[in-house]
């Protein structure tokens, strides 16, 4: 208590605590029933992250028939999300581990609430994207969640705990898309900012009252000037990345984003370098653990998001035949000339035989719930094999897997059949890492730092998932399915189908996107240290006198 003390008037955080002290709030007398409450609890609060992502994607369409003066920046809705979840993710994790982690996750929980609430009621475009905006705040609590776990549960159930937090937010794919189509269907789409309010409010109100607090604490001044570079350098390079494929990436303006984010985050190092106490502890960084742990979750962030984006693509675009039937109706419609002149002046460029004209429903039934419910499988297993072996081979055997699965997509993913067979190995693939990585993170740093230290692997993937987005439109835009109209008399005219990518198109994203990062993520990850011993759920390792 000395030592706490002493860093709380000198500002500085102390070491790691004791063991007597990490153990204090632990449930270590608790009935399992107690304890798989607390966890079903936090994983069902943690849910909304995924699920008002899911949901908000799917009636966009509806959201921008709302608020015409939108215009071209309805992706906002999404956009905005990224930029503040990713400036706010780490400042989430440090607060929580300075002033305790459940008040920070019901802090989150009542910010999702009130922007949920604003998003419902709002008649302003300007309004609701600040509702977007506040609700993104929630996505620290996975983060603060793998904290509290470390915190209060017994140490025999903290590998296993957190694995089931890491894969068990693939839930969302299971439950959004029948209670989107089936509010849609009878009610507009405010009702799903309704539902999110509701089910949040109620899980709150749950945690607060059955979900115990951790008594650990960092006792350090809050880096008020570190927090405010870190959020708003990385809330610009965001905004950069995000939007650069429609502004244009050599754009003046765009570049400006992105300067001013670089200069913004170096000012943030060099601060936190000098700071008597920093927000983050740039010696974490250094460490072997930490930093491999960082890149790998850069590069499997982004291939989880790219495949979460290329698998709807496919499937919800309209069959072959039916897409071009569109296509020449829509063109005698709009020329006023009979449906079989055009289609004698009218032929298609590139193959789009994946096409199947699925609905959210649908691509939820035949394909999205399945590679959920493999993820969530694969990722409680992994928690068994963390505490038996360790958590590096499981972490390898994930970015294995997820590469071949990518692999296998090049060639194979016309079909719901294939995607949901080869969706095994991707389900493997997606539960290990999660569940791996926040384990060997939680063993190799003290308890007062957890929050931040697993907050910074959502950061960096966030940053993954932003530069492998641009990328993906790039790829996409390179491989357009095309019309082909001769006129008579006036030559030939090649125009591109909005939003329709051809089969070569896909198959190079899951090359570029899928299988070379996972190459390089097995590299990165081979030589890694730690995890080479059983998880030990952040149980603290005697020091040599």
């Amino acid at each position: 208590m000395t030592e706490e003390i002493a860093a709380s008037e000198t500002g500085r955080e102390p070491g790691p605590p004791s063991a007597a002290e990490e153990d204090a709030g632990r449930l270590t007398g608790a009935s399992p029933l107690r304890l798989v409450a607390v966890l079903a609890l936090l994983v069902l609060l943690t849910e909304i992250v995924p699920l008002q992502s899911l949901m908000v994607s799917a009636v966009m369409p509806k959201i921008g028939q709302s608020f015409p003066n939108s215009g071209h920046n309805i992706a906002w809705i999404l956009t905005i999300q990224g930029v503040v979840s990713g400036a706010t993710i780490a400042i989430i994790g440090k607060t929580a581990d300075m002033y305790g982690k459940k008040v920070l996750l019901l802090a989150c929980a009542v910010l999702f609430v009130a922007g949920s609430l604003l998003c419902a009621l709002t008649s302003s475009w300007p309004l609701f994207l600040a509702g977007r905006g506040i609700e993104a705040v929630s996505w620290g609590m996975v983060a603060v969640n793998y904290g509290l776990l470390r915190d209060i549960m017994p140490r025999k159930w903290v590998p296993i705990a957190v694995a089931v937090i890491g894969s068990g937010v693939g839930g969302a794919a299971i439950i959004g898309p029948p209670v989107v189509g089936a509010m849609t269907d009878h009610f507009s789409w405010r009702s799903v900012f309704w539902f999110l309010t509701i089910y949040t409010a109620v899980l709150a109100v749950l945690v607060a009252f059955l979900v115990p607090e951790s008594p650990l604490r960092a006792r350090q001044r809050f880096d008020v000037v570190g927090a405010v570079l870190f959020g708003v350098g990385i809330g610009v390079t965001l905004i950069y990345l995000s939007e650069g494929s429609s502004w244009g990436w050599s754009d003046a303006g765009s570049l400006a984003y992105l300067a001013a984010g670089l200069v913004i985050l170096a000012a943030f190092f060099a601060w936190e370098r000098r700071a008597a106490a920093p927000m983050l502890d740039l010696s974490i960084l250094r460490m072997p653990a930490v930093s491999i742990i960082y890149a790998v979750a850069f590069l499997l962030a982004s291939v989880q998001a790219q495949i979460s984006i290329l698998v709807p693509y496919m499937f919800q675009t309209p069959k072959e035949s039916d897409l071009k039937q569109q296509i020449v109706e829509g063109a005698a419609a709009k020329s006023h000339t009979p449906v079989p002149v055009i289609s004698d002046m009218m032929s298609f460029r590139g193959d789009i035989s994946y096409g199947a004209g699925y609905s959210v429903l649908d691509m939820a039934v035949h394909i999205t719930i399945w590679t959920a419910v493999f993820s969530m499988v694969f990722g409680m297993v992994c928690g068994w094999l963390c505490r038996r072996l360790g958590a590096r081979i499981p972490l390898i055997i994930g970015v294995v897997a997820t590469g071949a699965a990518c692999a296998l997509w090049i060639n194979w993913h016309s079909t719901w059949q294939l995607q949901v067979a080869i969706g095994v190995l991707f389900g493997l693939g997606t539960g290990f890492h999660l569940a791996s990585f926040p384990n060997i993170l939680i063993d190799s740093v003290s308890a007062r730092q957890t929050g931040i230290v697993t907050a910074m692997a959502s950061v960096f993937g966030s940053v993954g998932i932003a530069v492998s987005s641009a990328l993906l439109s790039s790829i996409l835009a390179a491989h357009p399915f095309q019309t082909v109209t001769t006129v008579p008399g006036r030559g030939t005219v090649v125009s591109d189908v909005p939003q329709v990518f051809t089969d070569p198109g896909f198959s190079l994203a899951y090359l570029l996107l899928g299988v070379v990062p996972c190459v390089v993520a097995v590299f990165i990850a081979f030589p890694l240290r730690a995890g080479r011993a059983p998880a030990r759920g952040g149980e603290v390792v005697a020091r040599p006198a």
